[in-house]
């Protein structure tokens, strides 16, 4: 092992604001209040792993005490004699404490009796302490006084990953900056950079995974980095990098769409078997299935590759395999991979976890748009008029709406505009007999809003209601949590009335009218609206869960009266009798 050798998270780090990757919402508001005076006594730095807080803390203490940074638009100079100081660790103005290690009151005692001490050398010293979340409440508490009203000549700089720790009355006294994750394309401009500078060809590919592998960390990024290096040598490409750090090569993913989009189960167990003997991590194996779902989404939905984070080639690929799924299929995709990965976590078995999953994936039934639907209804509906007028040829189909009775059935009476005449026409008006017909426009208005927008039969809607709770599911959790408690009283007037056990429930139905209303219309392919409230209420507003528009069927089902004699109908006026 050389002993010159220095990895690249250490020989690379930034000693510059500009140098800093990432952050530059920070760095520009620190160098704009160390250039107006508005330095704070007490800052916070917050964010993931590796991205710059602990760095840019140092080059702070290195901005206001250098003598040369005002010369170099407040940035500190790294030649003076402060600055090698500070970046060296022998500074005796600049204290970088481990709160972890340092987490007692004792510590904290002794840190406030060090700081009364004017700087030796600057005009502040500077107090880092890295970690502080897991200094005791104890610690944080002795810390407060100081913290609220320190010299003059001192600066506080804490730096953590998990803020939510760190308590109220140490987050009131500081200036909280928080920082981002390092963007991919960010990652790999840097990478490039110092493989230029150190010799080493790499591909931008290659780049690309080892950006990806970071998750947002500069440091992880040049650790991977390092890492290929050692195992590749002077150059690296892809395919050894990924066996080097075992990643899973998105051709394989490629595949796995592949075999669910051909509706391949076989193929399932046979992907699952290479996952499994080829060592790669399933969790992994989900997480990037789960990216790779999300990029081809992307591709349908915004026609563009722009939004992707892969090569040209990958990129000309995912525009192919979008064409192979709809919207609605990746969606629900997504989340059978989303619920496959909290149950691996869960799971002592995780391999058959993953082919289940797998599984699930490949037999999962395309989605078909409503419109689409409604459509192959309505043709089905017109062939099978053209075939006959029985009544099992006239058999509703479950998704299709009602409409009215075919002229002429065999097991059903004449329609209205016969048989409903001719039974006005045939009872006694004032006491004598009308031969004249009431006009069309005299029919019931309920049979004529049932004419202009049919119905479903409410035999199908009840004997579907089951099925609606489990598509109910997939639209809205939240009235499907609440299902199991509503009654389905029954229909009438295309309204279906749901009886709700108490006003919990009423209430949340009718703040979410809107929801419940279009998924029944999208469940039954028909104009329906729902009614809530008290179950006995709607059981008599409901009459019975099988019929529609009574007064109407009253009318169809009404035996057609036969002519009288001229006897009956002067019987009829002279007892004052009238139509039963």
């Amino acid at each position: 092992m050389s002993e010159t050798f220095q990895v690249t998270a250490r020989k690379w780090r930034p000693m510059r604001f500009e140098d800093v990757a990432g952050q530059e919402h920070i760095t520009r508001t620190l160098k704009n209040a160390i250039a107006s005076g508005r330095l704070a006594h007490a800052y916070l730095f917050t964010g993931q792993r590796g991205c710059g807080k602990t760095t840019v803390a140092r080059i702070l203490a290195k901005a206001i005490n250098c003598p040369n940074a005002a010369k170099n638009g407040y940035e500190p100079c790294n030649t003076c004699d402060i600055c090698l100081s500070i970046t060296e660790g022998r500074s005796m103005d600049v204290a970088e404490i481990d709160g972890a290690s340092n987490n007692g009151v004792d510590d904290v005692r002794m840190l406030r009796d060090n700081v009364k001490y004017p700087p030796l050398q600057g005009e502040y010293k500077v107090i880092i302490i890295d970690e502080v979340h897991m200094l005791s409440t104890s610690a944080f508490n002795a810390l407060l006084k100081t913290l609220e009203e320190p010299p003059k000549h001192l600066v506080f700089v804490f730096a953590t990953t998990e803020v939510q720790k760190v308590l109220p009355t140490i987050l009131s006294r500081t200036q909280r900056y928080d920082f981002r994750r390092i963007q991919v394309d960010v990652i790999v401009a840097l990478l490039r950079k110092i493989a230029d500078a150190d010799g080493i060809k790499i591909d931008d590919e290659a780049l690309l995974l080892i950006a990806k592998k970071a998750d947002g960390s500069a440091r992880d990024a040049e650790s991977i980095f390092d890492q290929a290096v050692a195992f590749s040598g002077m150059q690296v490409e892809t395919s050894r990098l990924r066996e080097a750090l075992n990643l899973i090569d998105l051709d394989f993913f490629f595949e796995v769409s592949d075999a669910i989009a051909a509706r391949d189960p076989k193929r399932a167990f046979e992907l699952a078997g290479e996952i499994t003997s080829r060592g790669y991590d399933i969790e992994e194996f989900f997480s990037g299935l789960l990216e790779h779902f999300r990029n081809i989404l992307t591709v349908c939905v915004t026609g563009s590759t722009k939004l992707l984070e892969v090569s040209k080639v990958h990129q000309e690929h995912y525009t192919e395999t979008a064409k192979k799924f709809s919207e609605a299929d990746l969606l629900r995709l997504v989340r059978l991979g989303q619920n496959a990965f909290e149950r691996l976590r869960a799971s002592h078995e995780p391999r058959i976890v993953l082919e289940v999953a797998l599984v699930e994936m490949m037999l999962l039934e395309r989605a078909i748009e409503v419109s689409q639907l409604l459509e192959e209804v309505r043709g089905l509906k017109t062939g099978g008029r053209s075939s006959g007028n029985g009544v099992a040829q006239e058999k509703k189909t479950l998704d299709e709406p009602v409409t009215a009775p075919p002229p002429h059935s065999e097991q059903q009476p004449a329609p209205r505009s016969s048989g409903v005449e001719e039974v006005k026409s045939s009872a006694p008006k004032n006491g004598k007999r009308s031969s004249t017909p009431e006009p069309a426009s005299a029919k019931p208005r309920a049979a004529e809003s049932d004419s202009r927008t049919p119905a479903p039969d409410p035999e199908v809607v009840a004997s579907r209601w089951s099925s609606f709770g489990e598509f109910l599911k997939t639209k809205s959790r939240p009235l499907h949590s609440i299902l199991p408690d509503i009654e389905f009283c029954g229909v009438r007037h295309s309204t279906i009335y749901l009886g709700t056990p108490g006003k919990i429930e009423k209430d949340m139905l009718t703040t979410m009218k809107d929801e419940m209303n279009l998924a029944l219309r999208e469940f039954y392919g028909s104009s329906l609206s729902f009614e809530a409230g008290p179950k006995n209420d709607m059981r008599v507003k409901a009459g019975s869960p099988v019929v529609i528009n009574p007064e109407v069927v009253q009318e169809i089902v009404k035996p057609k009266v036969q002519e009288r004699s001229e006897l009956e109908v002067a019987l009829m006026e002279k007892l004052g009798a009238q139509e039963v």
